[in-house]
């Protein structure tokens, strides 16, 4: 699709950084969302300037309704995104690999949503600190796999 160049006061600028969710809209995404229009499928950089895996744009996508909900994900160093509660403690991290996005959680986390769900335990897993977690694979281009997933993120973080 070919882009057009606007010019914008700084006032119409500072709006559209307020309407943005962080890691995720560009100007033109908010503009979208503002008109009406569907998303587009793009690639997206990160707070690190790495590119922000798809597969984790439409995960993270499916859980955050809301800017505020998108509080909940931070990019790491290493390409993974950390999943943080409310107090900004790791409760669990998105992996991407090559067929597929890995997403773990700490046991105690799911235990406390009243999940019994999951695709693999993994006992002292919680980088050795003697707490379990707990894995869910989501294969590329299964929608259903996604949707799951992110029903499951969402009650985790109530």
């Amino acid at each position: 699709m070919r882009s057009r160049v606007i010019r914008i006061d700084e006032e119409v600028w500072a709006e559209l950084q307020r309407r943005a969710r962080p890691f995720e809209d560009n100007p033109n995404a908010v503009i979208r969302k503002v008109l009406g229009l569907p998303a587009q499928v793009v690639v997206k950089q990160d707070s690190i300037n790495n590119v922000m895996d798809s597969r984790v744009v439409t995960l993270l996508d499916l859980v955050s309704r809301s800017e505020d909900e998108h509080q909940h994900f931070r990019p790491t160093e290493t390409g993974n995104f950390a999943i943080l509660s409310d107090q900004g403690n790791t409760c669990g991290y998105i992996y991407p690999q090559k067929r597929r996005l890995k997403v773990e959680i700490r046991k105690d986390w799911v235990d406390g949503a009243g999940l019994t769900d999951w695709d693999h335990e993994l006992p002292d897993g919680w980088f050795h600190t003697g707490i379990s977690s707990v894995y869910w694979y989501l294969n590329n281009n299964d929608n259903g796999a996604y949707n799951r997933v992110a029903i499951i993120l969402m009650k985790i973080l109530r």
